[in-house]
């Protein structure tokens, strides 16, 4: 029973420290110094006692175990820092050879106060004009919406996704 639990501690303060470590990361890329440097003191404190610990037990139970936690920390590190972040903005540029199809769809996003931009354009053989689109979607909800479109559509239309 004491060797579970002390597995089950191992597991839980590596995951711990690689979740610190990892936020410590992120938050660098978001320019927040004092957060960052606070999760990589803690991280740094608890990976000390760890690997003094792991080197001390001579078990390679201990080792897989600290192993598999690492990974699970970084995991749920940005599954966190995924849902408190702000939304991305995902670039949809949309083509089809329809021109009125096209022009449905850019009155579509208008109504639903997508952010888009509408250009001339021409299809394979150089000789019918269309157009294309460049919508900016800021939230998922408006992202969803636009795949939803183009897969309801009888119509052929290629996407192509730029996450800003």
């Amino acid at each position: 029973m004491g060797s579970v639990l002390y597995m089950a501690f191992l597991f839980f303060a590596k995951m711990l420290d690689n979740a610190l470590s990892t936020a410590k990361t992120i938050l660098i890329q978001r320019n927040r110094c004092l957060l960052a440097g606070i999760c990589l003191a803690v991280s740094n404190y608890i990976y000390l006692l760890i690997t003094k610990d792991v080197v001390s037990s001579d078990s390679n139970l201990a080792m897989i175990v600290v192993s598999v936690a690492s990974g699970v920390g970084c995991c749920l590190a940005v599954a966190v820092s995924n849902k408190f972040s702000k939304e991305r903005t995902y670039v949809n540029v949309i083509m089809s050879d329809n021109r009125e199809a096209m022009q449905e769809f850019r009155d579509f996003l208008a109504e639903r106060h997508i952010t888009n931009v509408t250009t001339d354009s021409y299809t394979l053989d150089w000789e019918t004009k269309t157009i294309t689109i460049t919508a900016y979607a800021e939230t998922k909800e408006q992202h969803r919406l636009i795949g939803q479109y183009i897969e309801e559509s009888p119509l052929k239309f290629k996407r192509v996704i730029q996450k800003a």
